[in-house]
C-alpha cells in the first residue's frame, strides 16, 4: 500500500467520523413547527375538555380551538441536519434553546416551572371568563408560600386566605404588603384569615428582612386570589403550551356559563395569554399556530393586537381578528355571527 493510499484512507476515515459527529452531536437550538388542535368544547382522553359545576351551563354545537406549536422538548436535542430540515421546510422555525428553555433549569425544573404557569393561566382564564359573564368574582390575598423559621412559619400556612390585617379588611396581596411595610421591626400584626373554610385570628411579630435591616418581614409571599361559586376543571394534556392561550381557554368557560352561543356551529382558534382582568397579551409562535388552526377547519382566528404585525406577510384563509380584551373577543363574535361585518377590527 502507498503512502498517498494510506493517506486517502485516512483522510476518507476522519471524513466519515466528522460527518458522524455533525449527524449525532446536537446543537443548541429548538425547532418549532405546526401542532395539533384540542376542541375545548369537545372530549379530551373521554372528559370534557372544560367541566363547570356550580353554575347553569348553555349547550353549544360549535368548536373553539387550541392551536398549538410542536417543539423539540427541553429533554431533547437537535442536531444539525434536523435543524436544517426545519429550518427549509415551509411554517417551520429554528431558534436558539435558551430563548425557549432557560440555562441551568433541568427538565424537572422546567416541568414544574410550566405547570405552575398552566395553573395561573387557566385560573387567569376562568375569573376573566366569569366576570365577562357577570358572575360574581370576590377578589382577595392569599399566601403562596411560607418561610421555613421565618415570622410566620407555623403559624401561617400556603392557601390561607387574608380577610383582614390589623383590622382593616383587605382584598389584594399588595394591600397586606403596605401594612406589613409600614409597621415598625418587632411590632405584632394580626391576620384575620380563613382557612379550609373555618375563620380564625394568627398574630405574627414581625422581623428585619435579610436583605435591608430596616424593612419588616412576615416571612411570606402573597398573591392574588379569587373565589367564586362555579367550579371550573380543565381535563388538557399538560404538554399544551396553555400558558400563552389563555384567551381561548376564556372564551371556552365563558361559552359554557353565558346565555350566549359565541361558536353558533362555527370553528373559532384563539391565541393571547389573558388576565384577571381581560385584558389579552401578546404570545408565541403566532404563525404556527394560525397553520394548525386552518388545518383543525378553523374559520375565524383571534389574534392578541400586540401580535397582528406577524400576521402581515402571511396568506390565509382565515378571518384574522384583533383583540386587546376578552370583551372584544366577544363582541367581535357575536357581530361575525349577525353577519355584521363592519367595525370587526381585523390584523
Amino acid at each position: 500500500m502507498t503512502r498517498n493510499t494510506r493517506t486517502a484512507i485516512v483522510a476518507a476515515l476522519c471524513f466519515v467520523l466528522l460527518a458522524g459527529a455533525v449527524t449525532l452531536i446536537p446543537i443548541p437550538f429548538v425547532a418549532w413547527s405546526p401542532g395539533v388542535t384540542y376542541n375545548l368544547l369537545g372530549a379530551q382522553g373521554g372528559e370534557p375538555a372544560v367541566q363547570v359545576s356550580g353554575a347553569e351551563t348553555s349547550p353549544t354545537d360549535g368548536q373553539l380551538l387550541l392551536s398549538t406549536v410542536a417543539a423539540t422538548k427541553s429533554d431533547s436535542h437537535l442536531t444539525l441536519p434536523e435543524a436544517l430540515a426545519n429550518y427549509l421546510l415551509p411554517f417551520h422555525n429554528v431558534m436558539p434553546r435558551d430563548w425557549i428553555y432557560p440555562v441551568g433549569m433541568s427538565a424537572s425544573e422546567l416541568t414544574q416551572q410550566s405547570a405552575d404557569e398552566m395553573d395561573t393561566s387557566q385560573r387567569n382564564a376562568t375569573v376573566a371568563a366569569l366576570r365577562a359573564a357577570h358572575i360574581p368574582v370576590q377578589e382577595n390575598a392569599v399566601i403562596d408560600s411560607v418561610s421555613s423559621g421565618g415570622p410566620a412559619y407555623e403559624l401561617l400556612q400556603a392557601g390561607d386566605v387574608i380577610d383582614t390585617v390589623n383590622g382593616k379588611i383587605v382584598s389584594a396581596a399588595s394591600d397586606v404588603t403596605n401594612i406589613i411595610k409600614d409597621v415598625s421591626i418587632g411590632d405584632t400584626i394580626e391576620f384575620g384569615i380563613t382557612r379550609n373554610g373555618a375563620v380564625m385570628k394568627v398574630q405574627v411579630t414581625t422581623q428585619a428582612s435579610a436583605s435591608d435591616r430596616s424593612v419588616p418581614r412576615a416571612g411570606m409571599t402573597l398573591r392574588d386570589g379569587y373565589q367564586y361559586l362555579p367550579q371550573v376543571q380543565f381535563t388538557i394534556d399538560p404538554d399544551i403550551d396553555q400558558p400563552r392561550d389563555g384567551l381561548v381557554l376564556a372564551l371556552a368557560v365563558y361559552e359554557l356559563v353565558s346565555p350566549t352561543d359565541l361558536a353558533q356551529g362555527r370553528t373559532i382558534a384563539a391565541t393571547g395569554t389573558i388576565d384577571p382582568s381581560g385584558t389579552v397579551g401578546a404570545t408565541s409562535g403566532v404563525e404556527e399556530k394560525l397553520r394548525s388552526a386552518e388545518r383543525g377547519g378553523a374559520t375565524v382566528f383571534l389574534v392578541p393586537a400586540v401580535n397582528c404585525s406577524e400576521t402581515q406577510q402571511v396568506k390565509t384563509s382565515l378571518d384574522l381578528v384583533k383583540v386587546n380584551k376578552l370583551d372584544d373577543a366577544i363582541t367581535s363574535l357575536e357581530s361575525l355571527a349577525r353577519g355584521d361585518m363592519n367595525g370587526v377590527p381585523r390584523c
